[in-house]
C-alpha cells in the first residue's frame, strides 16, 4: 500500500515543533543519521534509521531497524534514505531537518528533491519557515512536446515566494495570484528575477511549461 514518508535529517537548525505539526499517524518515518535525536525528542519511534553516524553516535535501541552506511560513499545519508523509502513503497516524501547548518548539505538536499521530481514522486522540504519544492516539466516530455505542470497554492496570501531554474539553464513559467504575476516568461539561471515575490490571492498557481523550477514558499 502506498504511504507518505517523513524523512528527518540532522540539521542543527531543525524545528521539532514544525515536524510535529506535519506528522500523520500512518506516516512511514525514516531518520537520516542524527535525525533520530529529533525523533526521540518528539517521542517518535522511527520505522528506520539510515546513516554513517559521523555526526552522532549510533543509537542503542535494538528495536528499530538500522542501516549503517560507510562514511566514504557516493550517496548522502538523505539520498540513500530516500532511495530506501522508495524501495519500501513510499510514494510521497517530506524532508525535515534538511536546511540550515552547512550550506553544501542544504544544497545537496535540494538535489535530492530533484531526484524525486525526476521520478515524478511528490516531495518537499519543510523547515517551519519555508516549503521548498521542485517542479520538473521536462520529465513529462512526450517526445513531441512537454506537458505543462502546475502547482496550486491555497490560503497563503501574504506569504513570500521565490522561483528559479534548477538543474537547467532556463525554464518557462506563469504565475497567477502573485504581486508580480507572469505570463509565459522565461527565467534564466544567470538572472534571479524570481526573488522576493509575494502571494496576494488565496488561490495562486505556478505553471511550468518546460525546464525545471525550484520554488520557495514562506510558511505562515
Amino acid at each position: 500500500m502506498p504511504k507518505r514518508c517523513i524523512l528527518i535529517g540532522s540539521s542543527p537548525d531543525t524545528d521539532i515543533k514544525a515536524i510535529s505539526r506535519l506528522m500523520h499517524r500512518d506516516d512511514y518515518i525514516i531518520c537520516a543519521d542524527g535525525g533520530y535525536v529529533f525523533a526521540e525528542r518528539l517521542g517518535i519511534i522511527p520505522d528506520l534509521i539510515v546513516g554513517d553516524f559521523d555526526s552522532s553516535e549510533r543509537p542503542e535501541n535494538s528495536v528499530i531497524e538500522i542501516i549503517a552506511l560507510p562514511v566514504r560513499k557516493d550517496d548522502t545519508d538523505m539520498l540513500y534514505a530516500v532511495k530506501e523509502g522508495i524501495k519500501r513503497g513510499c510514494d510521497e516524501f517530506i524532508l525535515c531537518g534538511a536546511t540550515g547548518g552547512r550550506l553544501d548539505h542544504t544544497y545537496a538536499n535540494f538535489c535530492t528533491l530533484k531526484y524525486l521530481a525526476d521520478r515524478k514522486i511528490p516531495a518537499c522540504i519543510a523547515d517551519g519557515k519555508n516549503e521548498i519544492r521542485i517542479i520538473n516539466a521536462s520529465v513529462y516530455n512526450t517526445g513531441q512536446k512537454t506537458v505543462m505542470q502546475n502547482f496550486k497554492i491555497m490560503n497563503k496570501a501574504g506569504c513570500g515566494f521565490g522561483i528559479f531554474p534548477f538543474g537547467c539553464d532556463s525554464c518557462e513559467i506563469s504565475l497567477k495570484g502573485f504581486e508580480y504575476g507572469a505570463d509565459n516568461i522565461r527565467l534564466t539561471s544567470d538572472f534571479p528575477i524570481g526573488v522576493s515575490n509575494k502571494i496576494v490571492n488565496n488561490k495562486a498557481e505556478v505553471c511550468v511549461y518546460d525546464g525545471c523550477a525550484i520554488i520557495i514558499l514562506e510558511s505562515m
